[in-house]
């Protein structure tokens, strides 16, 4: 069983999380035994070992902000460390005495949540090894003994001692409990999704099958109109039209479907280059113009606070995503509305929103209105297979950038997405720099 990069990332994240909650647990546990017990043992390793803890963690916590792969290799290393630690942990507090052993229980099941199954069992294998060097150390006497039950015999000699031990052998019943049912729910849910994404691929399937159905139809139908001669020439020239929007309309779901799937599988090329973002934003209105007039709908553009900024990026791309909105805008927004651009510098990013006084999108639709198989209002006859959002929101992405929804239905959407600025281009003005 392999993981995909980013699982690794995500349960490396929880890891992170985890083991501030584990400093935190400790710090706070150690100094209440010490008052409630009174159990005098020396507090600077307790102290060596959480401050070692923190500065691995602080600094695998700021490499998962920056590195976009070898996620396995961090892993690994993490999980070492933790073992360590343990072993450590575990010498200080009494070597075999120590109520820390059953700790290597659940350090045992985090690896498994974790990385794939040979390093889990490779990391059983360290988890036997390290407990029986630190004893073999102390039985020959090259490592000194600590202990924190000073002067009193192991087991059940004392409610002190029963006390700890049950504490600790309780709280690894109650941990590994929790990670066993993490790993379930997280099992769950992924179940949960690739169900609604295989009733959503369906559903698109069918949709698209219809979307192609219908064009053909037409131009079997208008081509059979073009040959019958009973028709005037100004009629067949009409049916030749028809014939040629249609094509050009399933030509058009090809091309989604072709980019959709070069974006999900990595194989999308951006030619990064300074551009004038103002200018990209009045092009891509300029491009909806004629289709917004035949609504009578007005494309207002508020760029002026822009005008001189450049955006590092893919023209191109940056123009599709806007043109995209801006039809969708046109499709749901009746005749007379309003539609709009506005675009603000905020800090080192631009911040665009297309906006418009359409219908609205329904809030159980919000969270879905990007997913690559959802289709807003399908019982209307709106062209399209539902794909312009989903590629809308990969190329944002793509460019660094992020892009969220607000809407109110009956009272229009507002689609804002943002754009990183690059404060910095090449003398030749040709390339961007970080």
């Amino acid at each position: 069983m392999f993981f995909e990069q980013s699982e690794i990332k995500e349960r490396l994240r929880w890891l992170v999380r985890l083991r501030w909650l584990g400093c935190v647990a400790v710090f706070i546990a150690v100094h209440i035994v010490r008052e409630v017990f009174r159990l005098d043992f020396p507090m600077l390793p307790v102290y060596v070992i959480l401050l070692s803890v923190v500065a691995y963690n602080l600094y695998f916590q700021n490499r998962l902000k920056f590195i976009s792969k070898d996620f396995l290799k961090d892993a690994i290393t993490q999980i070492g460390l933790d073992y360590i630690t343990l072993a450590a942990a575990i010498y200080f507090s009494g070597g075999c005495d120590s109520p820390f052993l059953y700790y290597y229980i659940f350090h045992i099941v985090i690896t498994g949540i974790i990385l794939p199954r040979i390093w889990a069992f490779g990391f059983a294998g360290i988890a036997v090894v390290l407990p029986f060097i630190v004893f073999g150390l102390k039985h020959i006497g090259i490592l000194p003994h600590f202990a924190i039950f000073t002067d009193m015999p192991v087991f059940f000699a004392d409610i002190k001692v029963i006390s700890i031990y049950g504490a600790v052998f309780i709280s690894t019943l109650i941990l590994t409990a929790y990670f066993v049912t993490y790993l379930s729910d997280k099992l769950y849910k992924k179940q949960e999704e690739i169900n609604r994404l295989y009733l959503s691929q369906s559903n698109f399937i069918a949709n698209l099958a219809h979307e192609i159905k219908t064009p053909l139809n037409a131009v079997a139908g208008f081509t059979a109109l073009v040959s019958d001669e009973s028709f005037s020439e100004e009629d067949r020239n009409k049916f030749k039209a028809k014939i040629n929007e249609a094509v050009e309309y399933v030509n058009s779901l090809l091309n989604d479907i072709m980019e959709l799937s070069k974006i999900e599988t990595g194989k999308i090329m951006l030619s990064i280059e300074p551009f004038m973002i103002a200018d990209t934003i009045r092009e891509a209105a300029d491009i909806l113009y004629l289709r917004a007039k035949e609504k009578n709908i007005n494309i207002s553009v508020q760029a002026d606070d822009i005008k001189s900024v450049f955006c590092c990026g893919d023209e191109r791309r940056v123009k599709e995503i806007i043109v995209n909105l801006l039809d969708n805008a046109v499709k749901y927004t009746p005749d007379n509305g309003k539609i709009g651009i506005d675009a603000h510098r905020i800090n080192d990013h631009v911040e665009i929103t297309v906006w418009d006084t359409g219908k609205g999108i329904p809030t159980e639709s919000i969270d879905k209105i990007f997913d690559a198989y959802h289709r807003l209002y399908e019982e209307e006859k709106i062209k399209g297979a539902g794909l312009g959002l989903s590629i809308v929101k990969k190329l944002v992405e793509l460019h660094r950038g992020n892009i969220r929804v607000e809407s109110e239905v009956g009272k229009g959407s507002r689609f804002i997405f943002t754009m990183p600025v690059k404060r910095k281009v090449s003398e030749s003005g040709k390339n961007c720099l970080d």
